[in-house]
């Protein structure tokens, strides 16, 4: 059976990032699940199968097109997320097709506090099907930069130039990036960074992702540790009995 993960996220690219973490964390547990055939074992869908993702921005939309309100009882403070990401845990479960786990994945944009928001969610909602909840810290290029190792020359030369222009080596420190969205006039701009290490070329952006062990050790700080923990734990299971 195919299993059906729903993906709430902000953008496409973050869901690009999300799966193919995911499914390499999934492979690196199951290696018989080879990459060509691994669409026969899980599908990444949205509030429907046919979409790809469901996108943080739709999740109001979704719950009014379902009459659905979604109100904590008996909880205080909530925290930032939570309400919509209980939303999006509702939404989900009144899909029209069986969601078999979700994934909750926002930007941080600074505020850590978001990742007490899903937490709230999850834990307030109680669902039977795997939860995985994850923060991008600061923004979602952060975890490709922890990955990136120079792969020539002019790769070298690249990460030296931005270590000088700097003043740390943003692979080690990608949480210290900002999520500014003005990369030509914030130097420290995680988009600019990832943008001027990889060339703004988004299959070198994959590539940053292939090391596990790498991204393990360097995103400690970033959200991504505790995301890739999240998904051994959570997810893993329903591919390896």
């Amino acid at each position: 059976m195919t299993l059906s993960v729903a993906v709430v996220c902000e953008a496409p690219a973050d869901r690009i990032t999300i799966t193919t973490l995911a499914e390499r964390v999934i492979r690196e547990a199951a290696p018989w699940i080879e990459p060509e055939v691994l669409g026969n074992y899980v599908e990444w869908r949205g509030f429907l199968r046919s979409e790809p993702h469901l996108e943080w921005t739709d999740v109001r939309k979704r719950a009014t097109e379902l009459k659905l309100e979604v109100r904590f009882r008996g909880v205080a403070p909530l925290h930032p997320y939570a309400q919509n990401a209980l939303r999006a845990i509702r939404v989900l479960a009144l899909a029209p097709e069986r969601v078999d786990a979700i994934i909750l994945l926002p930007d941080s944009d600074g505020d850590l506090d978001r990742l007490k928001g899903l937490e709230q969610a999850r834990d307030y909602a109680r669902e039977a099907l795997p939860i995985v909840i994850g923060l991008a810290h600061t923004k979602r290029e952060c975890w490709h930069t922890c990955g990136f190792e120079p792969g020539n020359d002019t790769e070298h030369e690249l990460l030296k130039t931005e270590r000088d222009f700097l003043g740390f080596d943003p692979r080690l420190k990608s949480h210290e990036l900002t999520a500014k969205h003005d990369p030509a006039n914030d130097k420290r701009s995680a988009k600019r960074v990832l943008a001027a290490l990889t060339a703004n070329d988004r299959d070198r952006e994959l590539e940053c992702l292939a090391a596990l062990d790498r991204l393990h050790e360097r995103g400690e700080h970033n959200g991504l540790r505790a995301f890739l923990e999240e998904v051994r734990t959570r997810l893993v299971p329903l591919f390896v009995k």
